[in-house]
């Protein structure tokens, strides 16, 4: 009798939409704050510090693409964009191309689309800095981020650039992401990722602050962002690899 586990098929079908370079690249790279826990001393500010860091990367790598998207916008994607605004605008989606091409080439038409995100995002990324940078204030913890933890600060955000760059080229370009998904949702889709994995991980910040608790508490929070990290990684990519009902049926505006 076979076992039948949801849980268990649903990440291996995942696991199947991502390309492994990607998610090697990515559990390597969370692997480096864990070395800066346990071998530098790392604390918790220079942890949020970090991942603050990475959803910048997060950010750029989204812009360009949001450039190459050729995918037809659905009314749910419609309905996500008008959400958004910026400077009080809201953004206007393009129409699907009448043919994708061959190769993942830049639509002229999506430039109005990357530009709000630039400005959206930013604005969230900017508030986003601001509250991690205070944080200390309100939980009343002097730790900092240390002259010292500033090489291996770096090369953890050069790490995070390398592996989002691999997924880049390996799950949006080379897998063919970009025919499929569309500017629409491309432009919402960071700010789940980067919301749910950030609100755990500094929820997980003040109860450490809090407590008072040691290096084994960092190391949970390391272990529970990387975890929320390859999860979300898998569904976005389990996402844009799979024709659902909803982006068989395009709107046009």
């Amino acid at each position: 009798m076979h076992s039948t586990d949801p849980a268990a098929g649903r990440l291996a079908a995942w696991a199947g939409r991502s390309r492994r370079a990607a998610v090697v690249a990515l559990l390597a790279t969370n692997v480096v704050p864990l070395v800066g826990v346990l071998g530098f001393g790392w604390s918790v500010q220079t942890l949020l510090v970090l991942y603050w860091l990475e959803s910048a990367v997060v950010g750029a790598f989204n812009f360009p693409k949001i450039r190459r998207a050729h995918g037809a916008e659905t009314a749910a994607s419609r309905e996500r964009a008008r959400r958004l605004k910026s400077n009080g605008t809201t953004v206007t989606l393009p129409d699907g191309p009448a043919s994708v091409p061959e190769r993942p080439v830049v639509r002229p038409e999506t430039r109005g689309v990357a530009r709000f995100f630039l400005g959206h995002y930013g604005v969230f990324w900017l508030a986003h800095g601001a509250f991690v940078l205070a944080i200390p204030l309100f939980t009343g913890d002097g730790g900092g981020v240390g002259v010292a933890d500033l090489p291996t600060l770096a090369l953890a955000t050069g790490a995070a650039v390398v592996s989002h760059g691999v997924s880049y080229r390996e799950n949006y370009l080379a897998d063919g992401e970009w025919r499929r998904v569309s500017p629409g949702e491309r432009l919402y889709a960071p700010y789940g990722r980067v919301l749910v994995m950030h609100l755990t991980v500094v929820l997980g910040a003040f109860v450490v602050s809090a407590t008072g608790a040691g290096v084994g508490a960092l190391v949970v929070m390391v272990v529970v962002k990387t975890v929320l990290d390859l999860r979300a990684h898998l569904r976005e990519h389990a996402s844009d690899g799979r024709p659902t009902a909803e982006r068989q049926r395009p709107t046009p505006e």
